[in-house]
């Protein structure tokens, strides 16, 4: 393009946009509305999936895991996972492909005793090589060594630089000792500013110093199955990895059954792939494709104000014709305003995209369980590159057509016509039919909105099974430090319910396993007397550990039997209370008291005891407010200081994490005796040992709720989405039919002439928009059924209690579609029926 020719058209163009204020302020509004959505968007999508780690070796990051491709549902991360220590410490001897390879366990509970006042903190075990893998290295002091990193080494810490400074006031610290998990550890380094990697750690400890190696099964110790991640030697593919890592663990599969059978496949990806689960990627494409669609029905609205504008400027056309104007010229000259136009909704939108990024970044950082820090959303160069594409194509989308066809009319038939201009029946049949296209897009954007916020407000009135208000509770950790073997925590927990129960402000107290009252864990069961081919024809079932009184303290009463008795253990008599759900399906009618069951682990290679059933509990809903297709609400307890899993222990088995439950005295809601039950909690445990911190607390409602901080953000932004799809959808219909009635006047004015009344006119305006509704309404529909078809199973993982296809949801959109388009089309119609017959037919 002749640059001066271009230059000419930006001043014609701008002098043009100047004199058609109204046109050029709200097609530049409809674009920055699209511009700005798909901005955003584009920003989180960057920011959690394309961006990767600002690692020095970013490029060459993985993450390992070795998979039960059956279990494709098992977890968030799609596949149910497993790596054992000595798994990890055989790959690393044997794997090629990796310069180094390290284990970690990440957002795990820290206890330290900080300038005399313990607290818990978010922190990782990481194997010594970990920071080197990432290319980062202490800002003050030094990075872990292999002495470190044994089993009986001396404690050694990293910290953030952000706890460096709040609670140590940016002094020296490094050699400075401090209680960590109940033994003096030394600071031996600071953290770069801002680095808080895996999630939003603020100390780091060496693995094995705090959890050696352990035996495959097992299971009670945390690092036991840490995670894993690798830095790619160059030229080495990920698939070539993954091979080799297929290989070895099918090779500890052989040598190991009774744990490692079912995990034969390994899976070697990216690792911002291992950081951002499949659910959560499905989610933030389908949002992204959200915008593109509501930036589309804002390019569909400025085509349609630029074929009314086209067609009013006809006249204008067709003289720069006669003159010598080609049909090229003309069409360049058209798109020229379009880009400005674009470019004009590009800075506002861009503008109003600065705030939106920012506000997320606030939530999803202030969040409860905030994002990980490294998830930054900003919109930076890849991201303005993406504007500018988006800008350019809204240019071409809604500028193109209606200059290509405004070049095509007659200047000599233009120059005849009246000022007015004409409007052929090429145009209006395109006008007409982007209007359907606007219904068929908003329906089917407004049916994922909707879907979204039901799924949302169903999680949040989840029927728990009991008050989930009326109970406080809290989470304890019992490091190897201060509790160093089974027989010290039972002992502790022992004398902590003594406290908290003689303590008159509370009316109960009991210990359980679950995190959070929301997740505990699921395993297949067999029921004595019945034949299972296969592991896959095991049912899978709920469970959780629990003390004496859990059910009292939750308000649900023993339908049948009896509650555990302090003394239940495995070496006296396995046994389990299950719930109703659980004698409902195996048991029907019959009483479940007396009969019998077993867990069942790694596809019938690993049994637990046969338990006997003691009692029958109301359904309490025993996993969070999430999707679990594993698992229905069959569910069932055994005795806290039993093992779920594998043979029974002759000697009582205790976990390093409870979670104790405690329901006031006089009963009520908490929520505003929460802060006032916490402190004397905190009080409680004091007696017991003072050094130990109390972590997640609040009522079992809160500790719920937490996890549906980010999805309410979610459902704000569906909402968000679907309001301005709604919004654009109306002013094009609204605008389609204002410029059909003024393009109608004569017709309207001959029509009343002859006879018709105002309610004859309002019927054919109205039958116009109606027609155009129902045929985008009938397509929308088909489009929407077809998806929720074709992606069941994907859009059914992020919904929580509601089909993809619910009935209700397409009834009530196809109800306030058809509402909107009543008042959009409503407007003009009335208009139509105002006009003076005798004032139309004078008309030009």
């Amino acid at each position: 393009m002749n640059p001066s020719i271009f230059s000419q058209d930006l001043r014609i163009g701008t002098r043009v946009l100047f004199k058609e204020k109204s046109f050029c302020f709200l097609a530049a509004v409809v674009l920055a509305l699209g511009i700005c959505s798909v901005t955003t968007m584009f920003s989180v999508v960057n920011g959690a999936m394309l961006r990767g780690f600002s690692f020095p070796n970013a490029s060459r990051l993985a993450g390992v895991q070795v998979i039960d491709v059956t279990q494709r549902n098992a977890n968030a991360n799609g596949f149910g996972g497993q790596i054992f220590t000595l798994d990890y410490e055989t790959m690393r001897e044997q794997q090629k492909s990796f310069e180094m390879l390290a284990a970690y366990v990440p957002s795990a509970t820290v206890n330290a005793t900080v300038n005399g006042s313990p607290e818990r903190y978010t922190g990782a075990y990481v194997s010594y090589d970990f920071f080197r893998i990432l290319g980062v290295a202490p800002s003050v002091g030094r990075n872990f060594a292999p002495r470190d990193d044994r089993p009986g080494a001396e404690k050694v810490a990293l910290i953030s630089h952000k706890l460096w400074v709040r609670d140590f006031g940016g002094a020296d610290v490094i050699g400075k000792s401090i209680r960590i998990n109940g033994m003096p550890a030394t600071v031996i380094g600071v953290m770069p500013q801002g680095f808080a990697f895996p999630v939003n750690e603020e100390i780091w400890l060496p693995l094995y110093s705090e959890y050696p190696p352990t035996l495959r099964n097992d299971l009670n110790a945390q690092g036991n199955t840490p995670n894993v991640l690798g830095l790619l030697k160059p030229g080495v593919a990920f698939d070539q990895a993954t091979a080799e890592f297929t290989t070895i663990a099918k090779q500890l599969a052989v040598a190991f059954p009774d744990t490692n059978k079912k995990f034969d496949t390994a899976l070697v990806e990216p690792l911002i792939k291992s950081f951002t689960p499949p659910a959560a990627e499905q989610l933030l494409w389908t949002m992204l494709a959200f915008c593109t669609g509501i930036l589309l029905i804002a390019c569909v609205n400025v085509m349609n104000m630029q074929f009314a504008r086209a067609t009013l400027r006809a006249k204008e056309l067709a003289i720069r014709s006669s003159l010598g104007a080609s049909r090229i010229r003309l069409i360049q000259q058209m798109l020229t305003e379009s880009l400005l136009l674009a470019f004009l909704g590009a800075s506002v939108g861009v503008a109003l995209a600065f705030q939106a990024v920012a506000e997320l970044n606030a939530m999803t950082h202030n969040l409860e369980n905030p994002v990980p820090t490294y998830m930054v959303f900003n919109i930076d160069g890849p991201v303005l590159a993406f504007v500018v594409i988006a800008t350019v194509l809204s240019a071409m989308v809604s500028g193109l057509i209606p200059a290509w066809m405004a070049s095509r009319a007659s200047s000599i038939a233009m120059i005849k016509e009246s000022g007015r201009g004409n409007t052929s029946r090429t145009v209006t049949v395109l006008t007409r039919g982007l209007v359907v296209f606007q219904i068929i897009v908003t329906f089917v954007l407004l049916i994922g909105a909707m879907l979204q916020l039901q799924s949302i407000l169903r999680r949040s009135r989840i029927d728990w099974g009991y008050n989930n208000g009326a109970v406080l509770t809290a989470r304890m950790a019992l490091m190897e430090g201060d509790y160093p073997t089974a027989e010290a925590r039972k002992l502790f927990f022992d004398r902590l319910l003594r406290e908290v129960r003689a303590d008159p402000e509370f009316a109960g107290a009991a210990l359980t396993n679950r995190f959070r009252m929301s997740f505990s864990g699921a395993t297949p069961v067999e029921i004595e007397g019945n034949a299972y081919a296969s592991d896959s024809d095991r049912p899978n079932t709920n469970f959780e550990q629990a003390t004496d009184g859990f059910f009292a303290t939750l308000g649900t009463k023993v339908l049948e039997g009896r509650d555990f008795a302090p003394n239940d253990n495995d070496a006296k008599l396995p046994v389990a209370i299950v719930n109703a759900a659980f004698a409902r399906r195996h048991f029907g009618n019959e009483s479940a008291i007396g009969r019998r069951f077993r867990t069942v682990g790694n596809n019938g290679q690993l049994f637990g005891p046969w338990r006997t059933i003691v009692g029958v509990v109301p359904t309490v809903r025993m996993i969070g407010p999430f999707n679990n297709p594993q698992v229905d609400d069959t569910g069932f307890y055994v005795p806290y200081f039993s093992t779920v899993l594998g043979p029974a222990q002759s000697a009582p088995v205790t976990q390093q994490f409870a979670t104790i439950v405690v329901r006031p005295s006089g009963g009520g809601e908490l929520d505003r005796r929460a802060g006032a039950l916490a402190s004397a909690l905190q009080r409680n445990v004091n007696q017991v040992d003072p050094n130990l911190p109390l972590y997640f607390v609040g009522t079992a409602k809160a500790n719920q709720d937490s996890f549906l901080g980010a999805t309410r953000i979610t459902a704000a932004m569906f909402s968000i989405f679907g309001l301005v799809a709604v919004v654009l959808s109306s002013v094009g219909l609204y605008g389609v039919m204002s410029f059909s009635v003024n393009q109608r006047t004569q017709e309207f004015g001959i029509r009343m002439a002859l006879g018709a009344d105002s309610v004859r006119i309002l019927q054919m305006v109205l039958g116009q928009g109606a027609m155009q509704l129902a045929i985008g309404l009938a397509i929308g529909l088909a489009a929407a059924i077809l998806i929720g078809v074709a992606a069941r199973e994907g859009i059914a993982n992020q919904l929580f209690g509601i089909s993809p296809l619910d009935p209700f949801t397409y009834a009530s959109v196809g109800l306030v579609l058809s509402l909107v388009a009543l008042v959009a089309t409503l407007v003009p119609a009335r208009r139509a029926t105002r006009v003076d017959p005798i004032i139309a037919l004078r008309a030009e």
